[in-house]
């Protein structure tokens, strides 16, 4: 989501697997966004197994999303250039024209015009607290500025990036048990009423500042994800570094057989990471435990990418329109927050107004019509890319 069409072309066919990944999680996420507006309040019960499925896979599509952003943005970023210092890196300068990019889009796409006007011509005050959350495209910004930074610092010590890449991402799993654990004490406390609201922190900060760490507004909080796009920033090196022997069996083997194990394995390596912790006094209880979710979602993205490599191994993965789909996940995603959750202009398909009405095969179909007409656009979106770019070279011909 986070590089755009371009940057994922690049990527060597022989490496097709990751535009195949990113192609899976935006198909997931459009069918969980939009199935999960049309589906009936009846229909979500918690003791349905096939309900339960469907929440748990769709639970992954983020974790997906944020580890092979950074294993694309690493694998360009750390394309061979000789001479070339890191402020003049190319894409440390696209690199950080994105993340700036990132950061207006959430704003923008959390802004809700019609509402603006109505409180215009009411008189009345236009709520910013939804303005000041912190989005799922903010975090990714954030995180992609981090893998800068640990570029940067890579450069500087000549320590290749996978090792503090891998580095990081520990470091940021570690910083989100502490914050995860604060969170489930702060809502335990206020369930049996030993507090009158949450505490948000940073204590006192502004609301967009807290809702970056823990606030009213911070599911996307870039301490819970931006691990993720460190470690697949580390992956990404690790491409770039053996990409002649990247599409292999051992390789894909050796994915899939980590994320097994970290899966088979995650209460007792966190368990064991706490008590160490607690030993070295760099903990006084355990934390490290909260970060279970997150680490079993980790190891099914290894698993998945195992599995891709594996099947790049054996089928030649040429471009079509399903991988194309992986190659511009960012005008996707803004334009199906637009309609489905009226981002930006305020108006939307109205898909709430009608899910009580709907079976649960109902809906299904009705998000099936909206994804293909997702993939009958971006058919045509490189025809709209090269329209535009003609039209802007007109207008700075004219100009000049």
């Amino acid at each position: 989501m986070a590089n755009g069409s371009q940057a994922i072309q690049s990527t060597p066919k022989r490496i097709a697997f990751i535009d195949l990944a990113r192609s899976i999680a935006i198909v997931l996420m459009l069918e969980g966004h939009i199935t999960g507006e049309l589906l009936s309040t009846q229909f979500r019960q918690e003791n349905s197994p096939l309900y339960q499925l469907w929440r748990q896979i769709h639970g992954y599509t983020s974790p997906l999303f944020f580890t092979i952003s950074g294993v694309v943005f690493v694998y360009l970023l750390t394309m061979p250039l000789e001479g070339v210092s890191f402020w003049k890196h190319p894409r440390v300068r696209k690199g950080l024209k994105r993340v700036i990019e990132l950061l207006i889009w959430g704003y923008l796409l959390q802004f809700h015009f019609r509402n603006f006007i109505i409180c215009q011509f009411e008189g009345a005050s236009y709520n910013t607290d939804w303005l000041m959350a912190f989005h799922v495209l903010q975090s990714i910004g954030v995180s992609l500025l981090l893998v800068i930074v640990i570029f940067g610092i890579s450069k500087l010590t000549r320590i290749p990036f996978f090792i503090l890449g891998f580095l990081a991402a520990v470091f940021m799993f570690g910083c989100n048990g502490v914050l995860e654990t604060y969170v489930r004490n702060q809502k335990l406390e206020l369930s049996q009423g030993l507090i009158a609201s949450l505490q948000y922190w940073p204590s006192g900060a502004p609301r967009w500042i807290q809702n970056m760490f823990f606030g009213q507004y911070s599911e996307f909080s870039f301490v819970r994800f931006s691990g993720y796009t460190l470690f697949g920033g580390a992956i990404g090196h690790f491409i770039r570094l053996f990409q002649k022997h990247v599409v292999s069996l051992i390789f894909g083997s050796t994915l899939f057989g980590i994320g097994y194990v970290l899966k088979r394995d995650v209460y007792y390596l966190l368990e064991g990471i706490d008590q160490q912790l607690i030993h070295w006094g760099w903990q006084s209880v355990p934390h490290q435990m909260a970060n279970k979710d997150a680490l079993i979602g980790l190891s099914m993205v290894l698993c998945l990418l195992g599995l891709l490599v594996i099947l790049n191994r054996f089928v030649e993965l040429k471009p079509n329109l399903l991988m194309k789909m992986g190659q511009n996940t960012f005008p996707i995603y803004i334009i199906h927050v637009m309609l489905i959750y009226e981002g930006f202009w305020g108006v939307g398909l109205p898909l709430e107004s009608i899910k009580e009405n709907l079976s649960p095969t109902q809906s299904w179909m009705i998000s099936f019509a909206i994804i293909s007409l997702f993939f009958v656009m971006i058919r045509y979106w490189e025809m709209v890319e090269k329209f535009w770019a003609e039209m802007k070279f007109r207008i700075t011909q004219k100009s000049n």
